[in-house]
């Protein structure tokens, strides 16, 4: 008798554990989506940063409160210095108290900080809230996956995210500029899970692309009239243009795609029928002289629609609504 209860306790422990560590699954709700982009963090260990690292965590825990999303993207620049791991915790602690899964991309300083992208990202997967997966050890870069968001009913799939690593700095900067680019098999890897998700639905699966570095496509953007938000510094973009947004183009499926990198800039505007966005920066620590207020870019999904809708949240508020109606 006292081996059965043993087993039955063995038993109700081991379910116990595996339904909570149970990964989160997007589902639309009532056919929406909302996502919320924070960006360029820059975290710094140590306690001459406390409060803008506090701040910047305030803000964030804000923002989930007012806009409760459905997921969050952090998309690069999140800890920028040593002793990155303690900070990490505190990064995702926003989230995981709020019960809202996450994903991050990472950013040309996220490698600085005495921790391998490798080591950070298994750091992340030890929440339970996180979805950033590495897809395949062949496809360069650290943090490549694709996020299946499933309708109201759980039937169907109608969106995707796809997350990419920009990278950081080329090998010869004389050569091939200030930003390295986003590689051959990470293009390939992409066209490859397109046309399997468009297999799997029988149909072209709409999807939103996040990463850090902006496509030199932006700088177009940004010169455009029709173009909202701040547009007062330019592209900072790699000089090698390796054809990403040629394939978003052929494949017909992502419609929006938003980075971070620049710090004054929060425009959004279009190209070729695809959404291009920057993050609005979330981090109080700054980089170099700033102009905007601290905050995050929130895109509502519609479910039976190629569309969105997607403004800036501060604080204060909200500003820059922008309305995407794909063509």
């Amino acid at each position: 008798m006292y081996k059965l209860k043993i087993t039955i306790l063995l038993i109700a422990f081991l379910y116990v554990t595996s339904a909570f560590s149970e990964k989160p699954v997007l589902k639309f709700k009532d056919h929406k989506f909302k996502i919320v982009q924070f960006t360029d963090l820059h975290c710094i260990s140590g306690a001459d940063f406390a409060v803008r690292n506090d701040s910047t965590f305030m803000l964030m825990r804000n923002v989930i409160q007012q806009e409760h999303p459905d997921l969050v993207v952090i998309t690069g620049d999140i800890v920028v210095s040593g002793n990155a791991a303690g900070v990490w915790a505190k990064v995702i602690q926003p989230m995981e108290d709020a019960k809202v899964p996450f994903a991050v991309t990472f950013g040309n300083h996220d490698t600085e900080t005495g921790m391998t992208k490798e080591s950070i990202l298994k750091l992340v997967q030890k929440s339970q809230f996180n979805l950033t997966t590495n897809v395949d050890a062949k496809v360069a870069g650290v943090g490549n996956c694709s996020l299946p968001i499933y309708s109201t009913e759980g039937k169907s799939m109608p969106w995707a995210i796809y997350l990419f690593d920009s990278h950081a700095y080329p090998s010869d900067s004389k050569q091939f500029g200030s930003y390295d680019w986003i590689k051959f098999s990470q293009i390939q890897w992409y066209r490859n899970q397109s046309e399997a998700y468009a297999r799997k639905e029988g149909k072209t699966v709409p999807a939103l692309a996040f990463f850090h570095i902006p496509l030199p496509e932006f700088e177009y953007v940004r010169n455009q009239k029709t173009t909202m938000g701040s547009t007062v510094e330019q592209v900072c973009s790699p000089m090698i243009n390796s054809g990403l947004f040629s394939s978003f183009i052929e494949k017909g499926d992502v419609l929006g795609v938003f980075v971070g990198h620049d710090h004054n800039d929060d425009f959004v505007g279009s190209l070729a029928n695809i959404c291009l966005g920057y993050g609005r920066k979330t981090g109080y620590a700054s980089a170099y002289e700033e102009v905007l207020k601290r905050g995050a870019r929130v895109i509502e999904l519609y479910e039976n629609e190629k569309k969105f809708d997607t403004h800036i949240r501060t604080i204060a508020g909200t500003t820059l609504d922008y309305t995407f109606f794909c063509k």
